[in-house]
């Protein structure tokens, strides 16, 4: 009852060369694929960004200022008459 059981258990593939060179072989090659895999990707794309950010600076200054103003007509520091203050 004793140790074959213990011993398969604890063993349950048995070792061998062939299958540890087939799982290097495997690892190799998945390597060497990624890395040609990546060095064949194309390079990104130089995109020209400033007229996008000059809009968003614009459109946040634009919402800072009224809100500066909106906050000096609530208190009491300008006229109030402009329709975007109320």
């Amino acid at each position: 009852m004793g140790g074959d059981g213990l011993a398969g258990f604890l063993d349950p593939v048995a070792f061998s060369w062939m299958i540890l060179l087939l799982l290097l072989l495997g690892t190799l090659l998945l390597t060497i694929g990624s890395a040609v895999w990546m060095l064949l990707q194309p390079d990104e794309p130089e995109l020209d960004t400033t007229p996008l950010v000059d809009d968003a600076v614009r459109r946040d200054r634009e919402a800072a200022a009224l809100m500066r103003r909106r906050l000096d007509a609530d208190a009491g520091r300008t006229d109030t008459t402009a329709p975007e203050l109320r």
